[in-house]
């Protein structure tokens, strides 16, 4: 755990760096005030996910870093809508939403499949859980870091 903890803080370090040049040059080449102010949050939330998870608050740290992807995420939606992935040589080339999406067929048939396979998943999971329940403690798992 200790050592996990370690990597993490490093990674994480490295991790604010490389996404703060991702979030900066997404801003200025296609941001809008949305996408800059999304990027901010993201930008705090990573920051605050790096420094939690050196105190050892690896709870906190989970919470603001899931809020960190969210965050993220969105700052990009807001900042390429209406493309998915911006073509670099012309913008006719530019994978937009429109072109991106399935067909209404395949939509029907996408939601068949999860209809019926969704519920598969979740009482396998659940059944897992159920039969590993009791195999590890935490009087299991020793003292310290």
């Amino acid at each position: 755990r200790a050592r996990a903890r370690r990597l993490a803080t490093r990674a994480g370090v490295v991790t604010i760096v490389v996404a703060a040049a991702f979030l900066l040059w997404t801003s200025l080449a296609y941001g809008t005030l949305a996408s800059v102010l999304l990027s901010a949050v993201a930008a705090v939330t990573l920051i605050g996910a790096v420094l939690a998870n050196a105190r050892g608050r690896e709870g906190l740290s989970f919470g603001l870093m899931a809020a960190t992807i969210g965050v993220a995420v969105l700052s990009l939606f807001f900042a390429l809508f209406p493309d998915v992935m911006p073509a670099s040589n012309d913008p006719a080339n530019s994978l937009t939403i429109t072109n991106a999406s399935s067909s209404e067929y395949t939509l029907t048939i996408m939601t068949w499949v999860a209809v019926i396979a969704l519920p598969l998943v979740l009482a396998y999971q659940g059944w897992t859980y159920w039969v590993f329940r009791k195999r590890v403690t935490r009087a299991h798992i020793p003292a310290g870091g």
